[in-house]
């Protein structure tokens, strides 16, 4: 285990076969650096925004989004409603220009702990 607020994982990882990136921006950039030529393989949920560099390193690199399906969403539904599966609450912000700004800079800083809320009304 690594803890990020301590280590830089790119200066103690190396020849790593597979990154599932979740975040982009300088944790993708670091994971290139990471993963094993030729071999290694970055699957990323935000986009591939430097394939330049994949290709330079002979990495696969390929971004994958799921598109919304209405039969899976009302099993997720059933399932959140009978308590088998939550999804975490980390802060709620009140709809305004304040709230706004506030939830997004605490998307930006890559740390927030459960889900962000903009709370439309009471």
């Amino acid at each position: 285990m690594i803890d990020y607020h301590t280590t830089n994982f790119a200066e103690v990882l190396t020849d790593v076969d597979l990154v599932f990136d979740t975040m982009g921006g300088e944790v993708q950039k670091n994971s290139f650096a990471v993963l094993k030529p030729n071999t290694g393989r970055l699957v990323s949920i935000v986009g591939i925004e430097d394939k330049q560099l994949a290709a330079e390193k002979n990495i696969s690199a390929e971004s994958i989004w799921l598109q919304p399906n209405g039969e899976q969403l009302q099993k997720i539904a059933d399932l959140m409603a009978a308590g088998k599966v939550k999804s975490i609450i980390g802060e709620v912000f009140p709809f305004s220009r304040q709230g706004i700004y506030d939830a997004h800079a605490l998307s930006e800083t890559h740390h927030a702990v459960g889900k962000i809320v903009v709370q439309m009304a009471e």
